[in-house]
């Protein structure tokens, strides 16, 4: 089991508010990303590492070619100045839910600091990536975030886009964790928070159940139903959610912490 720290209380406020405003964007001005919030951004991914073996990179100058460059169903075309690379240790157990936690970080604070982002997984050449940054032979190019300025309004292309995968459509609570209306207030709050985390195509692939224990907080464990998919793994999904449950049962004064664990069983909660 892998045990991950908590987050820091300064961050927990800043990235709950990030979560309920941030959009997927996918038009993008010319503009790399430059300044005091990029500073500030590549200071973030540089220390926030609550995994061995993850890490953010902040790639400022963005080669176009790391992009498919097609129009794909989930994503629609996307081509910005500046990106976020998600790399992980394909080594570790669970690598690509520790990519999409340390990921969805890094996406949260860039919210915060008035940058747009887009998690892509299908359009990208990993190939490209893997050169560009002379990874080693074990990690991974798990997935990849356009980062910049957006345009003003959306486009065309992005409403349409955002129709096809039904961005802003949400499965209820209770198929995401069946029995939650009586759960105990952090748990719920953790969960509601983890409905609005984003997922390729918008599939929300996780699940929740809930342990008793006797304590007060309790046991909470996150899983996937079916396979596994091969390129953009459920896991990285479930790893998102995982910072969005943690956000929400620390904003309620819950307390705890994940342990990765095997299989379809993802991590688990564990109440402090």
């Amino acid at each position: 089991m892998n045990d991950i720290a908590p987050i820091d209380t300064s961050a927990v406020s800043r990235w709950t508010e990030a979560a309920h405003i941030r959009r997927s964007r996918r038009a993008y001005l010319d503009d790399s990303v430059s300044g005091a919030h990029a500073d500030a951004l590549e200071v973030h991914c540089a220390g926030f590492a609550p995994f061995a073996g993850t890490r953010v990179i902040v790639l400022r100058q963005a080669p176009k070619d790391i992009f498919t460059g097609v129009v794909l169903r989930m994503y629609g075309k996307v081509v910005s100045p500046s990106a976020l690379i998600f790399v992980g240790d394909r080594r570790l157990h669970g690598a690509a839910a520790r990519a999409g936690y340390a990921g969805e970080a890094a996406i949260l604070e860039a919210t915060s600091l008035g940058f747009a982002t887009c998690w892509i997984g299908g359009g990208v050449r990993r190939d490209k990536v893997t050169t560009f940054l002379e990874l080693a032979t074990h990690e991974h190019v798990y997935s990849i975030s356009a980062l910049g300025y957006a345009t003003d309004q959306q486009t065309t292309g992005e409403r349409a886009t955002a129709g096809l995968v039904g961005a802003r459509t949400r499965k209820p609570m209770g198929k995401l964790a069946p029995g939650c209306e009586a759960w105990p207030t952090w748990a719920r709050t953790g969960v509601e928070l983890a409905r609005i985390a984003p997922s390729a195509t918008n599939r929300q692939p996780w699940r929740f159940a809930l342990e008793p224990t006797g304590v007060r907080d309790g046991n909470v464990r996150l899983l996937f139903e079916g396979k596994d998919t091969p390129v953009i793994s459920k896991r990285l999904d479930c790893g998102i959610a995982m910072l969005h449950f943690e956000l929400g049962v620390r904003s309620a004064g819950g307390t705890g912490s994940w342990s990765l664990l095997e299989g379809n069983d993802v991590a688990r909660w564990v109440g402090g």
